[in-house]
């Protein structure tokens, strides 16, 4: 049984126990460790149950003294949720997996009698926490959310224990909300190999900032795969070949800059380094084509002279001349597994994990290419 699983029951238990009367307002309830002992888990899942009570008003902490009920609340149960509606809250819908996940979402909600709302919070912390308490203000039924950073941190744990809530593509590893993703670790570590396998051993990357790799966990592992595909074959690892968008561009979506300026200056960067890579690993499809007009402004070619491979599948791949290698994520299978774990909660199914990973797959076109060698 998941640990978001057992801390339900514990609030449950405890909040009925409260309304019943069994904890008079104002009595001390038992301490932590009491409780796990009870219910035979950690502390620490008690302590998950236990901000959900205070956060409902039903309990108080006295700093040295312990918890004491504050007071009764009675919470509209899942049952009661007669909407059937399903919110979709999404960082960006205007980025290619978002909005695909929507269309496997949406029709796996329809096939089961349920209606989809999509929000859009614009990369906006603000927008995203108006759009999770108007979820549950509305008495939706679930709620999907394709998270901005790790903002909203604790008003989603708290919806977490109120309303079915399940996170895609990226989540919230301490709060064990269960996550529908792609095992975006392997998923660049076979891309990486793959290039090896093509010859190449001075492979670059692209990426928006360092610093979001702490608040991205996709995008911190899909560097890991790369730095552990580097690791495993025995290949060097070096800063020069490690190419950030900057302060002014990381916070901000292609379309806010153009396409053909986005992965621009990162690009050019490499092609400017001392000994530049042969092939370069680019963090997300949408650098694609500013890296390119990089390339063919340094009067180089793709792939002859750098072999580049994106990460989405992005419907721009096909468009590109040269056409772009890329990672393809399952995103409507995301949304309609989403979809799937929703209903499972709904009907008090005690079996959703914590992690789906469903399988990625390489999309091999004409961006990458055997390294060029003397002989060629």
């Amino acid at each position: 049984m998941s640990i978001q699983i057992k801390y339900k029951e514990i609030y449950r238990e405890l909040s009925r126990e409260i309304n019943s009367g069994v904890f008079a307002v104002g009595e001390r309830i038992p301490t932590e460790f009491q409780l796990a002992g009870r219910f035979g888990v950690t502390r620490q899942t008690v302590l998950k149950a236990l901000d959900v009570l205070k956060h409902d008003g039903m309990l108080r902490s006295v700093r040295g003294k312990g918890t004491y009920v504050a007071g009764t609340c009675r919470k509209t149960s899942r049952r009661e949720r007669s909407n059937k509606q399903f919110a979709y809250i999404c960082s960006n819908l205007q980025d290619s997996l978002g909005h695909r996940i929507l269309v496997g979402a949406e029709q796996a909600a329809s096939r089961a009698g349920y209606s989809l709302v999509a929000c859009n919070t614009g990369n906006d912390s603000g927008s995203e926490a108006e759009y999770l308490r108007r979820s549950r203000d509305n008495r939706i039924s679930g709620i999907i959310l394709l998270p901005y950073l790790q903002s909203n941190r604790d008003l989603v744990r708290d919806l977490a224990g109120e309303i079915p809530l399940i996170c895609v593509d990226n989540g919230y590893p301490d709060l064990n909300i269960p996550v529908v993703h792609t095992n975006n670790f392997l998923a660049m570590y076979n891309a990486v190999s793959y290039l090896i396998e093509l010859g190449h051993s001075r492979i670059g990357y692209i990426m928006n900032s360092r610093e979001l790799l702490d608040f991205i966990p996709s995008a911190r592992d899909r560097f890991q795969g790369y730095r552990k595909a580097l690791s495993d074959h025995d290949l060097p690892f070096s800063q020069d070949w490690i190419a950030e968008l900057g302060s002014e561009l990381s916070h901000r979506r292609p379309g806010d800059v153009g396409l053909d300026l986005y992965g621009y200056p990162a690009m050019n960067r490499l092609i400017s380094a001392p000994e530049p890579p042969t092939a370069v690993i680019l963090q997300w499809d949408e650098l694609a084509p500013g890296a390119l007009c990089a390339v063919r402004d340094a009067h180089k070619r793709v792939p002859e002279d750098f072999s580049l491979l994106g990460f989405n599948d992005d419907e721009l791949c096909s468009l590109m001349t040269p056409q772009l290698t890329s990672v393809r994520q399952p995103a409507e299978a995301i949304g309609e597994q989403a979809v799937h774990c929703l209903l499972r909660m709904i009907g008090g199914e005690e079996t959703v994990p914590e992690k789906i990973q469903l399988p990625s797959k390489l999309i091999k076109r004409s961006s990458t290419g055997r390294v060029k060698t003397d002989n060629s």
